[in-house]
């Protein structure tokens, strides 16, 4: 309240009957203590004036249903409520907050399997996942990979050690799924070895891309790919659809690429079981 108290008077239209309670103010560093002093300042019209410290029925307490004051707590009549005995009752506190929405489950993912050991039997979650990192051993056995938002990704530049091996046995790839085998030529493994064998690609792409390291096997077999309809691959434009995409593939000193024993099916005529994106796959040196 500034030096001067209100700049107009506070109560400036009451009934007959009213209560105006009003004291134990402080203006201009000075306690005011009366009705006069309070008028001084723009309260008129007060019917009580407080003293600091004093608990009364008028100031603490709703007057009509309270019976007496002591030590400053309000003894309420018949239809009193709360605290201060007013004549509706009090909710005991502020409503409890709206329940909060659980946030979306976890999405597992299985760990990295030991050396000579495999991810075996399970419908993996679908997920976009790269993998290899570190790693000189990768194998899925009996997986199930399905739908458009699923994606694996095997790093081979980010693996490690003397003999590296990747295998998917006897797992099923569908409804868009795909498989990409990302190359790095500068690899830091001695030998790489990776095998796909007894698979199924339903709707579903294989997709061995880019440069890989000296001494590279990859093995494709007695797997069935059967496509329909476009699978769709970021960074990826396939004009038809296909089922294995070779996305400048390239070997070199003392590697392979073997597809034996697979069966291709292709259900329009203008798809593609095999597609050669960019350049064809490219051989050198003691390579086949």
């Amino acid at each position: 309240m500034g030096s001067t108290g209100l700049s107009e008077p506070l109560l400036s239209l009451a009934d007959a009957g009213y209560r105006f309670v009003a004291g134990c103010l402080t203006v201009a560093g000075r306690e005011v203590t009366t009705a006069a002093e309070l008028e001084l300042h723009g309260i008129t019209s007060v019917t009580t004036v407080a003293a600091c410290g004093e608990c009364t029925r008028e100031g603490d307490c709703f007057a009509p249903l309270t019976t007496a004051v002591s030590d400053c707590k309000c003894e309420c009549a018949a239809g009193g409520h709360g605290d201060v005995c007013v004549p509706a009752p009090v909710p005991a506190g502020p409503p409890p907050p709206p329940p909060l929405t659980p946030p979306p489950p976890t999405t597992l993912l299985p760990p990295p399997p030991p050396v000579g050991e495999c991810i075996s039997d399970m419908v993996y979650p679908e997920v976009v996942q790269a993998v290899g990192g570190g790693l000189s051993w990768l194998c899925y056995r009996n997986v199930t990979f399905s739908g458009g938002g699923m994606s694996l990704t095997v790093l081979i530049g980010a693996m490690t050690g003397e003999v590296a091996n990747v295998t998917f046995d006897g797992c099923t790839w569908r409804d868009g799924a795909v498989l990409l085998l990302l190359g790095n030529a500068h690899a830091a493994v001695g030998s790489l070895n990776i095998v796909v064998t007894d698979s199924t690609f339903s709707d579903a792409l294989l997709s061995p891309e880019g440069g890989f390291p000296p001494r590279t096997k990859i093995t494709i077999s007695g797997s069935c790919f059967t496509v329909a309809g476009h699978i769709r691959r970021s960074g990826l434009g396939l004009r038809r659809p296909s089922c294995v995409a070779m996305n400048g593939l390239v070997i070199s000193n003392e590697s392979a690429v073997v597809l034996s024993g697979n069966v291709f099916q292709t259900v329009r005529a203008s798809s593609s079981a095999i597609h050669v994106v960019e350049s064809s796959l490219r051989v050198s040196w003691h390579s086949l």
